[in-house]
């Protein structure tokens, strides 16, 4: 009987302090970008002819597009929705961005031409949610 108990008491123990490891702990604030952080990010993957906007541009005109260059840039534009989210945007939403770059994440990796041209024409409109080219400067 002293065996069953003292088992028992060790079980509970070891399910105590195991649940104690794996109980989710307050997590510090990821570190806030900067407006010009984003700024510079937004520049790499965007402005340029080698940039990523432009290079999947150039391939998505193709018949048969290299969808491991396709897939390679996709990640430049869900680097900057995840950089969205680490920056306080409170006059505007980039939620549409975010959207797009996601599925053309899964339409490079399922080499779906359609969808990635509807995913890439959706985060190219995007850009005019904060953007709005053909104001003042200072207004974009």
């Amino acid at each position: 009987m002293r065996q069953v108990v003292f088992a028992l008491t060790l079980f509970g123990a070891a399910v105590l302090a195991t649940s104690g490891l794996t109980a989710d702990e307050p997590k510090k604030d990821e570190a806030k970008l900067t407006k010009k952080e984003i700024a510079k990010m937004m520049k790499d993957a965007h402005d340029g002819a080698k940039s990523p906007h432009a290079r999947t541009r150039a391939e998505l005109k193709k018949d048969t597009p290299n969808w491991e260059e396709v897939t390679k840039d996709a990640k430049a534009f869900t680097a900057m929705s995840e950089a969205f989210k680490k920056v306080n945007l409170n006059y505007k939403s980039p939620d549409k961005y975010i959207e797009s770059a996601t599925a053309l994440s899964k339409a490079a990796g399922n080499k779906d031409k359609k969808a990635a041209n509807e995913a890439f024409t959706g985060l190219t409109k995007s850009c005019a949610s904060c953007h709005s080219y053909g104001s003042a400067p200072g207004e974009r």
